[in-house]
């Protein structure tokens, strides 16, 4: 699951947080500004780290590492 921090003291300014759908292990983005995250971009630098997004029953679920997501879909189905 990824959602949004947005800053308390600046419009626009925030990071994406992703959180193991799993294990609820959490990764932060870089900053961004002008009210623009970049998801794609995040989910690359996610990627490069090892975490794994797939669609399980229809919706999008992050993993952190490949052994979550088996445990995941092992429990919910996939």
């Amino acid at each position: 699951m990824k959602t949004v921090d947005w800053s308390e003291d600046h419009y626009g300014e925030g990071i994406i947080i992703a959180v193991c759908d799993q294990c609820g292990k959490e990764a932060e983005s870089d900053p961004f500004f002008d009210n623009d995250p970049d998801y794609k971009a995040f989910q690359a630098e996610l990627r490069k780290k090892g975490w794994t997004s797939t669609q399980v029953n229809y919706r999008w679920k992050d993993f952190c590492c490949e052994s979550c997501r088996n445990q995941f879909i092992k429990r919910f189905g996939g």
